[in-house]
């Protein structure tokens, strides 16, 4: 199982999935070990996936139904 296949095939390049970049502090903006302090929505060369710095969307709320919906 390939790294990108455990969220999905379609993540675009952003340096918030990175793993060279951490939280800088300030909002939108990460400190990236090749490039120094980057936008989150940047990426460049040296870009590399890491499946642990991106969260799923939350999962949808199921509408609540009644007992009595379910007797035949």
């Amino acid at each position: 199982m390939s790294e990108s296949s455990l969220f999905g095939n379609r993540i675009p390049p952003s340096c918030k999935y990175c793993e060279f970049a951490v939280p800088s502090g300030r909002d939108g903006f990460l400190i990236c070990h090749k490039k120094g302090v980057v936008m989150e929505d940047f990426s460049c060369r040296h870009y590399r996936y890491d499946p642990i710095s991106r969260t799923p969307h939350p999962p949808l709320e199921l509408e609540k139904f009644e007992e009595d919906e379910f007797v035949l």
